[in-house]
């Protein structure tokens, strides 16, 4: 029987089971990994590039990144391909201003065609005590001549956790080594990193710093909103707005064990979206044999959350680092 609240068109694509735990599910597709919590759709993570909306550029197709991240009331938190910036693709990793064997490299920027993320393999899945999770690759690949060679390989490691209804909570950890015996640099830049692209409806006029009701709202740790919180380092940046009519939220934490920690993030003053930034406070590379590791939890609910429940959760977090 069809689950009365999944979406059709993701119903549609479903094979048997692979993991579980509880009431915890993970199907996969030759197209995609679904986890869902009662139920209710918790993210999706897209194995195969979608195609683009019409009228877009093809370049603009990516893999190995998640949409849609839910909130637990339905309503879909992130956005992809948006009409401003379609190389914003919802909950994603790209490095921006970078160098390899001495060229300009530009893995954010996919209308460059300097650089491309894209999926290549499931590497585990597992079912834990109140917890699911999937293991996945991913290279970061650059042009050269008629082919592409691999600069770096990543593993995302996606955990999705046993919650009550009035959240989910899911963590995304990438490990990234270099796929040759040369380094990527990255110099010092304003954005670049794990970034979270917010649900279209969520988009602002330019320079418009009013806020209306059901607008998008951003509050770091040391109490920043989006126009103040922009460079600043913190450990978690929370938003929280109506979609649909529906007042969700979804806080991003920065585990204290990441290079740079607490990173800066990178917040738009218009656009619904934000990045943690480590370059902003300088240049460094990713060398040959060493791993470059980074943490991120993510808390989304369908209310807004007071700073003192995010930082119960941030302490809940930061413990288990």
């Amino acid at each position: 029987m069809k689950p009365a609240s999944l979406p059709a068109h993701l119903f549609a694509f479903l094979i048997p089971l692979l993991a579980h735990g509880g009431d915890l599910k993970l199907t996969e597709t030759d197209d995609a990994i679904l986890i869902t919590l009662r139920d209710k759709p918790v993210l999706n993570y897209i194995k195969t590039e979608k195609p683009v909306p019409e009228g877009m550029d093809p370049h603009f197709r990516r893999s190995a990144y998640i949409h849609p991240v839910y909130a637990p009331t339905g309503q879909e938190v992130t956005g992809d391909f948006p009409a401003d910036h379609p190389h914003q693709h919802a909950l994603f990793l790209a490095w921006t201003k970078t160098k390899f064997d001495g060229k300009e490299i530009d893995f954010w920027n996919q209308a460059k065609e300097l650089g491309r993320v894209e999926f290549r393999e499931v590497l585990d899945v597992k079912r834990e005590d109140r917890k699911v999770s999937f293991q996945v690759k991913h290279a970061f690949t650059v042009p050269e001549g008629e082919e592409s060679i691999d600069v770096l390989h990543e593993i995302w490691t996606v955990t999705v956790y046993q919650t009550p209804e009035d959240h989910f909570l899911f963590d995304v950890e990438s490990v990234q080594r270099c796929a040759t015996d040369k380094p990527l640099h990255l110099p010092k830049y304003h954005y670049g990193g794990m970034a979270f692209r917010g649900n279209a409806e969520w988009l602002r006029d330019k320079g418009d710093p009013s806020l209306q009701p059901g607008d998008v709202r951003y509050l770091t740790r040391e109490g920043k909103d989006r126009r103040d919180g922009n460079h600043t380092r913190t450990d978690w940046v929370s938003f929280t707005g109506e979609i649909g009519g529906q007042e969700v939220s979804a806080t991003v934490f920065g585990s204290p064990e990441n290079f740079r920690a607490p990173q800066h993030v990178r917040i738009h003053p218009d656009k619904p979206y934000f990045c943690f930034a480590p370059m902003v406070d300088g240049p460094f590379k990713i060398s040959p044999g060493e791993d470059y590791t980074s943490r991120y939890r993510y808390l989304i609910t369908s209310k807004a959350l007071d700073q003192d429940v995010i930082e119960k959760h941030w302490n809940d977090y930061s413990k288990s680092e």
